[in-house]
């Protein structure tokens, strides 16, 4: 084991105490040469554009509030209960998103309406969930949200129809047709990633049991008449554990990493009989410098992927750089460093944060939010798919001053033209979900 720590949590990366923040430049130093985000200390210095907090920016890049902040989910709609704050996700649809949580007392899944236009908030529907349950991803299309990830043991879709005002609350789950002997119980999928090609629907999932000593990786399908047992191993092997997964060109890809061995990889192939063959994935020869994936967005072409990968280089001679690349040759991820990845900044001085939430693509951009410590907060950054910067921090809510109310998490998400920035806020140990509507302009 190395003498220093590299952590994974909710999407947040730590090293030795310090965080990469995915996409956001906190008050960090920045890489004056990496070309996401110029340094900057005066005007001057970004010709054809502004110097924001250290960083040259489009002149034109802002982000506006639509409205004021507004309730998704109150205390009542969540019954006074605490919620998973890691179970926040959203799900965009055609000029509204909805959002869900885990009510984690009351063992149910909570999901409400926000709208593009009109009153934000709309209609809202839950969901039992006595056997536990996780999910991943989920958009509303064909008249139907659906939420992807496992209940229970069961790997499958959540699916409440939609209606003209939102969501109805009668809410059913699909299991996959089959699931894998590694993956039933008492083993349960420990992460999961889902892609879509067409109207189907595939799945990864590492799978292990409760204190054992070995994983699984397993992958299968909507339409898979029985799963694909990829590869088995120690727990602590990172090329079992996955993090993403896309489809592009008919070409699957598998993105693994571990926190605990720092070590990152891909696997690739035409069909997931082909994926049994690891890669590792460096930036340096050096067996001391690690990765770790905190992206992976389908290009809209159909034809790569937008890679975003973290770049650590261990005390005493810390450094942790973000790198952004566009990918449509995979087995180019083979070399050292691999190509086209371009830094969006490097961290030298880095304070403590709460952990990001995770990005989102609408295929050119992408977007992150950050609750900065102490969690009174929520910042939203903006970087394109090739790394240039666009609003490395920008604050779009604070709790009033002398507040004793907490944010717990964050996340964004497309809402028709303008962005929804969405986070869980906890008052008097009352629960909420919050959000706040945006127009984003260049």
């Amino acid at each position: 084991m190395r003498p220093w720590k590299l952590v994974i949590a909710g999407g947040a990366l730590l090293v030795a105490g310090c965080q990469l923040v995915a996409g956001v430049r906190t008050d960090a130093e920045l890489d004056p040469e990496g070309s996401g985000g110029k340094g900057c200390s005066a005007p001057s210095d970004c010709p054809g554009g502004a110097c924001q907090d250290g960083v040259c920016t489009p002149a034109g890049a802002t982000c506006v509030r639509d409205l004021d902040p507004f309730d998704i989910l109150t205390p009542e709609d969540l019954g006074g209960h605490e919620v998973d704050a890691s179970s926040l996700l959203l799900a965009s649809g055609p000029g509204r998103v909805f959002v869900s949580v885990i009510d984690k007392t009351a063992s149910r899944l909570v999901i409400g309406t926000v709208r593009e236009l009109r009153d934000p908030a709309g209609p809202r529907a839950e969901f039992p969930l006595p056997d536990g349950a996780a999910f991943v991803t989920g958009r509303e299309s064909g008249g139907q949200v659906t939420l992807l990830g496992r209940v229970g043991s069961d790997l499958g879709q959540l699916v409440f129809p939609t209606t003209t005002d939102g969501i109805s609350s009668e809410g059913t789950f699909q299991r996959f047709p089959a699931l894998a002997p590694e993956c039933s119980s008492p083993s349960v999928a420990a992460s999961m990633a889902f892609a879509r090609a067409g109207d189907e629907v595939f799945y990864a999932a590492t799978c292990e049991a409760p204190g054992g000593s070995t994983r699984s990786l397993v992958v299968g399908g909507s339409a898979a008449t029985a799963p694909t047992l990829v590869a088995q191993g120690p727990r602590t092997d990172a090329s079992l554990n996955v993090r993403f997964y896309t489809v592009t060109s008919g070409r699957h890809l598998l993105l693994l990493d571990d926190g605990a061995t720092g070590e990152a990889f891909f696997r690739t192939g035409a069909a997931a009989a082909d994926l049994g063959v690891a890669h590792q994935i460096q930036f340096s020869p050096s067996p001391e410098e690690v990765e770790s994936f905190f992206g992976a967005f389908p290009l809209p072409e159909g034809d790569g992927v937008t890679l975003l990968i973290a770049h650590i280089v261990p005390p005493p001679r810390l450094a942790v750089s973000a790198e952004v690349g566009v990918v449509r040759d995979f087995s180019s991820l083979v070399e050292v460093p691999p190509p086209g990845f371009t830094p969006v900044f490097e961290l030298q001085n880095v304070s403590q944060f709460n952990p990001p939430g995770p990005p989102m693509s609408d295929g050119e951009n992408v977007y992150v939010t950050l609750v900065p410590h102490p969690g009174k907060t929520v910042n939203l950054g903006w970087f394109t798919r090739t790394g240039e910067s666009l609003l490395p921090q920008e604050r779009v809510f604070s709790l009033p001053d002398g507040s004793s109310a907490q944010i717990l998490g964050s996340t964004v998400a497309q809402l028709g033209t303008k962005l929804l920035v969405a986070w869980i806020e906890q008052h008097d140990g009352a629960t909420s979900v919050r959000g706040q509507r945006l127009i984003c302009a260049l």
